[in-house]
């Protein structure tokens, strides 16, 4: 009969708190704090381990031979069936401390064990404590209680499945991405209207850029190629009426930077087969000394799912509602550390949309493109 065990928490430690001294830790590999295989909670230890591993390891709750009432506590998503006999590190670190349940007929462990798969959190609890913690306005990632406030945001742990969402509206077609942009414009003149106020986040010029000239910008090596680049993505901007956009200092004076972002989603499409032929809708933000091209995006709240975060984030920063319709093609992922905890998704605006802006464009009605048909 399989023997199944209730784990709280997010797994066992690899690290075993040492014999002696305040603090001090051993760990599987050298430490630069504290000499062989010791730390003293100031030193390093290897950098290929998961930083966020607890130090402590959490108890062990009970055992059960019913596989159903364990279920009922623990509500896992998921379960992974051992062998019997399995001697993987789980296995181990349970029979280290289940020694009570050592019998004269075996361990009580010796058969097929089940155990939740506790690494991938079930949203319906993140959507608990969001509830818990933010039992005042669950729309904002933070709590006043009246004098003290404080944000709350996933640690890196918590991204590794569900990681920060980030969108861009890319395609061949520079006026496909346009009635992206257009829809974007329409949506914020609409809350002008309205008097509702945009998010603090917002960003009032949106651009629609050539990747390639794009890239160029990343990838400048010289003075002579990074002037050259530069001076393309001006060009491009001011097309689109960029040359002045009532600052103290003009268009023309202020440096221009590539964020982090973008940067990171140039890298991971660099090899795409359409790569220095789409255009891609970029948002232009005023830091306050400079100007900064990014995509919008942003962390996840708690609850969410990475393309949930994408939605509210891409509403907040530029007004551009989408939905699952939008999707064009598998979510990007990067392979840089910095890329880790981010996921980005092609957006490409769906077929009615489209035909919708169209035939409410001048010019087709002109050229007799939406008349109805004879008959």
């Amino acid at each position: 009969r399989g023997t199944g065990s209730k784990i709280k928490g997010a797994g066992q430690s690899k690290n075993r708190s040492g014999r002696g001294g305040r603090g001090q830790h051993r760990s599987r590999s050298s430490s630069r704090g504290g000499g062989r295989g010791r730390g003293n909670g100031r030193g390093h230890s290897n950098k290929n381990k998961n930083k966020y591993k607890s130090i402590s390891r959490r108890p062990l709750q009970q055992y059960t031979s019913d596989f159903l009432s364990m279920h009922s506590e623990c509500r896992a998503a998921r379960y992974k069936v051992h062998a019997p006999g399995c001697d993987c590190s789980k296995i181990k670190t349970i029979r280290e401390r289940a020694s009570e349940h050592i019998t004269e007929n075996g361990h009580a462990l010796d058969g097929l064990v089940v155990l939740p798969d506790i690494k991938s959190i079930n949203s319906s609890s993140e959507l608990k404590l969001r509830h818990e913690l933010f039992v005042i306005n669950e729309s904002f990632a933070g709590y006043n209680d009246g004098g003290q406030s404080y944000k709350v945001s996933c640690a890196q742990c918590l991204l590794e499945d569900n990681p920060n969402g980030f969108v861009c509206v890319s395609s061949p077609s520079i006026q496909t991405v346009e009635i992206a942009k257009d829809l974007a414009m329409k949506r914020i003149r609409y809350k002008m209207a309205e008097n509702i106020p945009l998010h603090s986040d917002h960003s009032k010029y949106l651009c629609v850029i050539s990747r390639n000239i794009l890239w160029q910008c990343e990838t400048t090596k010289t003075r002579d190629q990074t002037k050259k680049a530069d001076y393309t993505l001006r060009h491009s901007l001011s097309k689109q009426g960029f040359e002045n956009i009532g600052r103290d200092d003009t268009f023309a004076c202020c440096e221009i930077e590539l964020g982090h972002h973008l940067s990171s989603l140039l890298h991971i499409t660099k090899a795409d087969a359409d790569a220095n032929s789409t255009y891609w809708l970029v948002m232009l933000q005023w830091t306050g000394t400079k100007y900064k091209v990014d995509l919008p995006g942003g962390k996840r709240h708690l609850g969410e799912t990475s393309f949930e975060a994408a939605i509210r984030e891409c509403e907040e920063e530029c007004s551009l509602e989408i939905n699952d319709a939008w999707v064009h093609g598998e979510p990007r992922r990067g392979k840089r550390k910095a890329d880790e905890n981010n996921v980005y998704y092609m957006l490409r605006p769906p077929t009615d949309l489209m035909m919708t802006s169209l035939e409410s464009n001048l010019f087709w009605h002109q050229e007799g493109f939406c008349k109805d048909p004879v008959g």
